[in-house]
Parts: C-alpha cells; sequence; structure tokens
C-alpha cells in the first residue's frame, strides 16, 4: 500500500476547497543560468518576466523568469530522428491565466476543486449538469492560457544558442575532457545550465567540430553517479525517457539487470500528453530498434501490464465531450458499490480521459459520494497497480505537485534512490518548469528542494544536480 500521506496544510477529510488558481508568489525565484567557465564570455541573464494578470481574489503570483533570447542559430539546427524536446500538448485544455505550469494543487492529492470543468475546448460547449438534488452546478468561468503561453508542462520554448555561444560550449566542454584528467567544475557549468534544447543543440556543434561523440566522452571520462548524470544532460529528453525506460526492464549496460522495476516505468509513463507518448515510442525505437510497447508488454504483467499498454496508445481524447456524472457513476460501481473492484473500468476512464475532465470527475465523486477518487484508490487497489493509478490521478490534479512528490521518494527513508533523482533532475531542469516543481515542493514538504537534495548527495554529483535545480 501507498505511504504518502496528504501535505501539509490539506486535511485528509473533506473541507471547503480554496480557490483553484497559481501558487502563492513568495517563493524564490530561479536564478538566471550560472556564470560560464573561466575564459569563457559571460552569458547573459535571465530578467524576470511581467507576471500574467492577477486573478481576482487570487493571491499576488510573481511572474516566472524568462531566459534572454539570443539570436537565432546559425549553422548548427537539431538534428534528430526524433523530436528534441516534447511538442507542446495538444490544443483544448490550458492552464488558467497567473497559473504556474502544470497546473496549482487544486486538490493537493485529497481536497478537490470545486465541481464542474475546470477547463473548457476553444469551440466546445458548456456541458451542463448539476448537483445533488436538481440544483444547477455553478457557472463555469472562462478558462485559457494567455497569449504565447505554453500548452504542455515539458515544452519551454527556451531561446536557441547562437553560433558563436555554440562553438563557446562545444570547445569549452572538449578542453574539459582533453588531456589528463577531466575539468568537472567545466562540465557542470556547462551542460548542467543549459536547456533540454540547447544541450540538443551542443551534441550537435561538439560533433561538427571535433567528430566525436559527446555522450560517449562524457561515458569515458566520467564515474558513478555523475556519470550517469551527465551523459543523460547530453540527450534529448524523448532519448532520456527511453533510455530510463530500457533500463528499468532489462538494466543499465555493463550492469546486471535485477528485475523490472515498475516504479520507473509508471514514473515515465504515466500523466503524458499523447504527443509525449509518441515521441517516447519514436526515441526508443530509434535507440534500440525495439518496440516499446512489446518490451513493456513482456516485462510487466495483469492489470498493471493493462494500464502501462492503454496509456501508451497515446490515443487520450484530449478534446471530446465526455459525461462528468457518468463517469462519477461508473468508478463509483467499478470500486466502492461492489464488492471486489473492476479495475478495467478504472484504466479505461482514467487512460482516456482529458486531465480537465478528470479534475471534474474527481470533484464531483467527491461532492457526491463525501469520497476522494485517491482515497478510493488506495482502498480498492495495492502494490504497483495502485501506484500507477494514484499516479494519474495526482498528475491529472497538478503535474507540478505530482512531480515534487516524486523527488521527495527519491530521498526518503534509508539511502537515496539516485536512478530516479537523476532522472527527475534532468527531465525537470528547464528553469520554468524547475520553478513550478520547487514551488510546489516547497509546499508540500516546508522546505526547499534544492537544501534536500544538497543534504544527501556529495562530490561533483552534488554540485551537478544543485546546478540543475538551481537555488
Amino acid at each position: 500500500m501507498s505511504h504518502y500521506s496528504a501535505p501539509q496544510g490539506y486535511a485528509p477529510n473533506y473541507q471547503a476547497p480554496p480557490p483553484q488558481g497559481g501558487y502563492p508568489g513568495h517563493f524564490q525565484q530561479q536564478p538566471p543560468y550560472g556564470a560560464p567557465p573561466a575564459g569563457y564570455p559571460s552569458q547573459q541573464g535571465y530578467p524576470q518576466q511581467q507576471g500574467y494578470p492577477q486573478q481576482q481574489g487570487f493571491p499576488p503570483q510573481q511572474g516566472y523568469p524568462q531566459q534572454q533570447g539570443y539570436p537565432q542559430q546559425q549553422g548548427y539546427p537539431p538534428q534528430a530522428s526524433y523530436p528534441a524536446q516534447y511538442p507542446p500538448q495538444q490544443q483544448g485544455y490550458a492552464p488558467p491565466a497567473g497559473a504556474p505550469p502544470g497546473g496549482a494543487p487544486p486538490g493537493a492529492y485529497g481536497q478537490q476543486p470545486p465541481y464542474g470543468y475546470a477547463a473548457q475546448a476553444p469551440g466546445y460547449p458548456p456541458q451542463q449538469h448539476s448537483l445533488p438534488g436538481g440544483q444547477p452546478a455553478p457557472a463555469q468561468q472562462p478558462y485559457g492560457a494567455p497569449p504565447g503561453a505554453q500548452q504542455s508542462f515539458y515544452a519551454s520554448g527556451s531561446p536557441m544558442l547562437s553560433a558563436p555561444e555554440l562553438e563557446r560550449d562545444a570547445q569549452g566542454l572538449r578542453k574539459a575532457m582533453k588531456g589528463m584528467g577531466t575539468d568537472e567544475k567545466a562540465l557542470i557549468e556547462i551542460l548542467c545550465k543549459r536547456t533540454p534544447e540547447q544541450a540538443a543543440q551542443i551534441v550537435v556543434a561538439y560533433k561538427s567540430h571535433f567528430g566525436r561523440d559527446l555522450v560517449k566522452d562524457l561515458e569515458s571520462e566520467c564515474s558513478g553517479n555523475f556519470k550517469k548524470l551527465m551523459t543523460l544532460l547530453a540527450m534529448s529528453l524523448p532519448e532520456v525517457d527511453a533510455v530510463c525506460l530500457r533500463e528499468a526492464m532489462v538494466g543499465a549496460p555493463g550492469e546486471a539487470g535485477l528485475g523490472t522495476d515498475e516504479d520507473a516505468l509508471i514514473e515515465i509513463l504515466v500523466g503524458r500528453t499523447n504527443p509525449e507518448i509518441i515521441a517516447i515510442k519514436q526515441a526508443y525505437r530509434a535507440k534500440f530498434s525495439k518496440d516499446l510497447e512489446q518490451s513493456v508488454h513482456s516485462e510487466t504483467s495483469g492489470h498493471l501490464r493493462k494500464l502501462l499498454v492503454a496509456v501508451l496508445q497515446g490515443a487520450r481524447d484530449e478534446t471530446g465531450r465526455w459525461d462528468v456524472n457518468a463517469d462519477v457513476d461508473a468508478l463509483y460501481r467499478a470500486g466502492v458499490g461492489k464488492i471486489g473492484t473492476d479495475e478495467s473500468a478504472f484504466i479505461s476512464i482514467l487512460a482516456n480521459r482529458p486531465n480537465a475532465h478528470l479534475r471534474a470527475v474527481f470533484a464531483a465523486y467527491h461532492h457526491k459520494y463525501s469520497m476522494t477518487v485517491e482515497q478510493v484508490v488506495k482502498k480498492e487497489f495495492s502494490g504497483d497497480l495502485e501506484k500507477a493509478i494514484l499516479g494519474i490521478v495526482r498528475s491529472a490534479e497538478s503535474r507540478a505537485w505530482y512531480i515534487a512528490n516524486l523527488f521527495e521518494k527519491s530521498m526518503a527513508g534509508l539511502g537515496t534512490k539516485d536512478n530516479k533523482l537523476i532522472r527527475l533532475a534532468v527531465r525537470h531542469r528547464d528553469p520554468r518548469i524547475m520553478q513550478a516543481v520547487k514551488q510546489a515542493y516547497q509546499q508540500q514538504y516546508g522546505k526547499s528542494l534544492y537544501s534536500r537534495v544538497e543534504g544527501e548527495t556529495s562530490g561533483d554529483y552534488k554540485k551537478a544536480l544543485l546546478a540543475c535545480i538551481g537555488a
């Protein structure tokens, strides 16, 4: 059974839900990228971006830092058979104005948001439903992203590096690894402080300047957890996920596999958008000449296999019209309302509905049955299937809060789960994304993610992780 406890300040029993919106704006802002190694021209910092307009009644929110735009790169376009960064989420459901990436914690994994749809797709007529007793549901509020806002939690749209900047970074990396010894500080300053899109550019520039593979050079010059972290930083995000999925099923190259790491499969796959799933599958085939769905099917079993295979279809209807009340009743009949549990009904609904619809279902279920869907899942399921379904529920409520909880799990208990910590730091290192995760972590655990990681790690490995996370 899961050992998750509700975040501080959120009672497990039902209370009047708070307004849904952005995180309070009193947390630290992501600092600008660090200065490059000695001898490098200084890199322009990232001035603070003007915050989104404040919603009525919501706490003030600080704007997110924005990187200074670089001139358009000349000569080094990313070259890969799969996207260097996850594509934007399909048009449909977007966060409210002022909300941080990944959404605010509407339910905080227990207390649910107000009844009704939390979002509407453009051109999608409001769905009519009523509260118990025939009273009309509260009117749905306009809900949409500000002009130019990103639709996907992982799509940051960071500026691309110019040709001179690419040459500087490629030369710096080669100098750090050439000859006797390795300049770990230079590696950290360059790779840990570039966004995933920029890292993809650097990989191409490195090969075009020196005819060498950056990942292979890092593997030969680094060791231990520091090597694992640095080599993943030199890969695109879909490739990172593909490599981590492969290691979760067959073990890392040169290491004996100890069985399938179901936690890693769940962490990487649940709660992802259709374009992200497609990009991961393409990267997996390009890297390993194997079909990801077949690999997952052969390494898992039972209802967990059914759930992961359903997720891997990448066929969630992000814009379809679904009946909230019908899904609420279906979940009740599949769980609390019967002897035993109809796992397939839960899988069908949770794996194939858009997040905005799921949030409405969770709120309506709570209102109708005085239980949260999370409480139902903990009561009806156990083991890896419980973890996977809870992952979908929590990710739908707030991706940032879900990731913050995963960070804590990587460090809680005896020993640090370094592979998990590395995966999370690499995938979420973009300053815009990491800022939302750090705010969510601070709210859940009353401490900074930076200080938590600092106390759990050491050496160059610690320095690299902290550079990815930012103070």
